[in-house]
């Protein structure tokens, strides 16, 4: 899975990420974690490396990192942000 690269603006200010979708005319915030997952959603990702990246990089414990990355892929899909 990966970031939509169409009809799609981001702008990162002060390590957070507000996406505004074109197409639906509707805007997504994000803390500092969805701006770092997001980065790596650039490119195709599967879940399990965007576990592991997530619990490197904030030193979370690897459920925390399951569940907050779950949670920030269900709501990109939700947003229909993801391909």
């Amino acid at each position: 899975m990966r970031l939509r690269d169409h009809d799609l603006v981001l702008r990162e200010i002060d390590g957070e990420t507000v996406l505004l979708d074109l197409a639906g005319s509707t805007y997504f915030a994000v803390n500092r974690t969805g701006t770092f997952l997001l980065e790596l959603l650039r490119d195709d990702q599967d879940r399990e490396s965007l576990v592991d990246a997530l619990a490197r990089q904030f030193e979370l414990g690897d459920d925390q990192a399951a569940a907050d990355t779950d949670a920030f892929l269900t709501a990109l899909r939700e947003q229909d942000l993801l391909v």
